[in-house]
């Protein structure tokens, strides 16, 4: 506390002497200016809406923040600065601005006959490079990024503090392919715009395509991305694709999760979540823990409304007994796919266990119909027409399930029904003294 006042009176004093001395050359920057040639937008736009409650008049802010508005695309708010300024009007600042509005607004061509004249009046000089800088944002916005790059180029030699210039000159060389130049400008930029995500994160995703030797250093970029904003979604959605990249699935699904929770509609970190959530489930379905299975499903739904999800849960109720979750689920996933041959088989199954034969024996018909090569369907319509007391057609269907299967134990448990069956059949069947009898 002793040392905080101190240098509290040391800096008083400071101010006291100077405070005479300062000329008009002397001011100190704008913060809103300073802000605006770091590129830090959002900042500058809160101080510019206190001046707005202040009522601040003071020239050089009104057009930092002019300046900030057109650059947020605000164009109400800037216009209002520039009627309220309009006795400047001959000013190269106001002319600039005024300029800068018309390219804003896509006017292309007069804002860049107003920057030419201007930049022609006053080569060398600040207000001649910006109006430079400013036909080269216009090339940029049309795509036509080699005019872009070379003006960018022209106005980097002149003044190398631009950060818009050598942020325009690295996506110029991206788009050439020239990645050791457009890392070079790259790295220009991070320094000028101390807080500028978008440089960073191309850093990042170039490292890390170069391989594996460049991946840690594509990483640091990466967290100076999200040190800056842990919100932005595509910094989110990178950062899991290298947990990924490093087999660490857990946490990358956790990046993709809340990359979706700031934009839903981000294509990669849905299709990642959908492709290993979907791998987690057949796994714990092919492990046979359908408990597990329908708690995840059930705690997931917006991502288990994937049909194929879908019939993995219904097949898992009807393991569990739970046959009527399981037919719902299953009719869902038929209304679809009708022509499914396992999930008909399962809707089957789970008909015969309520003991709705004719709904179970419909079912297995189409099972039968849509995969002849399956000894199963064939076998669980059999059950159906044993339940149904006609043994016969029982006992053919069990035939037929015998001559496809190939499993020796399934093999043998048909040709034990199809023997048991006989005996019914013999027993059902009237004798021959019986038949005398009657005469």
């Amino acid at each position: 506390m002793v040392r905080f006042l101190l240098k509290l009176i040391f800096v008083s004093l400071l101010l006291c002497e100077t405070s005479g001395l300062m000329m008009a050359e002397d001011k100190p920057i704008s913060p809103v200016k300073t802000l605006l040639n770091e590129n830090r937008l959002d900042e500058a736009s809160a101080i510019c809406r206190q001046y707005e409650v202040l009522s601040t008049r003071d020239r050089e802010d009104r057009f930092a923040c002019a300046w900030v508005y057109l650059r947020n695309n605000q164009l109400d708010a800037a216009e209002k600065i520039l009627e309220e300024q309009k006795s400047q009007a001959k000013t190269i600042d106001y002319q600039l601005l005024k300029a800068y509005s018309l390219s804003v607004q896509k006017k292309y061509d007069e804002a860049k006959k107003v920057f030419e004249a201007i930049a022609a009046a006053n080569k060398g000089k600040a207000a001649g490079i910006t109006a430079q800088e400013l036909i080269a944002e216009i090339y940029d916005s049309q795509d036509k990024l080699t005019t872009a790059g070379f003006i960018y180029n022209i106005v980097l030699k002149e003044e190398p503090h631009r950060g818009r210039s050598a942020w325009g000159l690295a996506r110029f060389y991206q788009s050439q392919n020239d990645i050791r130049r457009c890392i070079q400008y790259l790295e220009l930029t991070t320094k000028l715009w101390p807080k500028h995500i978008p440089s960073r994160f191309l850093l990042a995703k170039i490292n890390m395509s170069l391989g594996p030797d460049y991946v840690s250093e594509g990483f640091n970029w990466l967290k100076e991305s999200y040190k800056l904003n842990k919100s932005n979604p595509e910094v989110l959605e990178e950062i899991g694709l290298f947990f990924e990249r490093k087999n660490k699935i857990a946490e990358a699904i956790k990046y993709w999760q809340k990359a979706i929770n700031v934009k839903p509609d981000l294509v990669v970190s849905n299709e990642k979540i959908k492709e290993y959530f979907s791998q987690s489930i057949h796994l714990l379905f092919e492990s046979e823990k359908y408990e597990e299975v329908i708690e995840k499903l059930e705690a997931h739904k917006g991502t288990s409304e994937n049909l194929e999800l879908v019939l993995l849960r219904g097949q898992s109720y009807r393991n569990v007994g739970k046959y009527a979750q399981a037919v719902t689920d299953l009719k869902v996933f038929l209304k679809t796919n009708p022509k499914h041959p396992l999930a008909n088989r399962e809707l089957g199954i789970a008909y015969l266990n309520q003991k709705l034969w004719d709904l179970a024996a419909e079912t297995f018909s189409k099972a039968v119909a849509y995969e002849p090569s399956n000894a199963l369907n064939y076998g669980w319509l059999a059950y159906v027409f044993e339940e149904k007391g006609d043994l016969i057609r029982a006992k053919e269907y069990w035939e037929k399930s015998l001559a496809l299967f190939e499993d020796t134990s399934q093999r043998e448990k048909a040709v034990r029904k199809i023997a048991s069956l006989e005996k019914r059949i013999k027993k059902k069947k009237p004798s021959k003294d019986d038949d005398d009898d009657d005469d």
